[in-house]
């Protein structure tokens, strides 16, 4: 079955990309991945291991929180909803997962970023533009 990757982070910027790609997807008859990517954390010096377990822990009980809420989001527009959870640098991981037979498209929010930090610090959604051979498409 064809599906929308939706990129979700719980900013409004992807909320509106969730209510664009849901509303998308059934309009096309298609389903919808939902994908969040947490941070690869790393152990601070002079921190113990017993912390960065806790942190990674609250990490992915705070994302799978998050999936199953935009879930429900999703399902309110009538569409068949799946979600992932990945650790990692989300842009790598986002255009990887967009690669698969099943993706026809990636949706995902701007952040609205300044020209400024755009520009020293660029944003996941322009490297997936850049990454990515599907179609992507950004809402703000």
């Amino acid at each position: 079955m064809a599906r929308i990757l939706i990129a979700v982070d719980g900013s409004p910027a992807s909320l509106h990309a969730l209510e664009y790609g849901a509303t998308m997807a059934a309009r096309l008859g298609v389903g919808v991945l939902l994908m969040h990517v947490l941070p690869q954390v790393s152990l601070p010096l002079g921190g113990s291991l017993g912390a960065l377990s806790e942190l990674q822990e609250a990490l992915q009980e705070e994302g799978t929180r998050l999936l199953e809420a935009m879930e429900e989001k999703a399902r309110a527009h009538g569409v068949a909803v799946s979600s992932e959870l990945a650790t990692g640098e989300p842009a790598s991981l986002l255009s990887e997962r967009a690669e698969a037979p099943d993706v026809e498209l990636v949706v995902m929010g701007s952040r609205g970023q300044g020209t400024v930090a755009r520009l020293l610090l660029g944003s996941v959604a322009t490297q997936v533009v850049h990454l990515c051979t599907r179609p992507v498409v950004v809402v703000r």
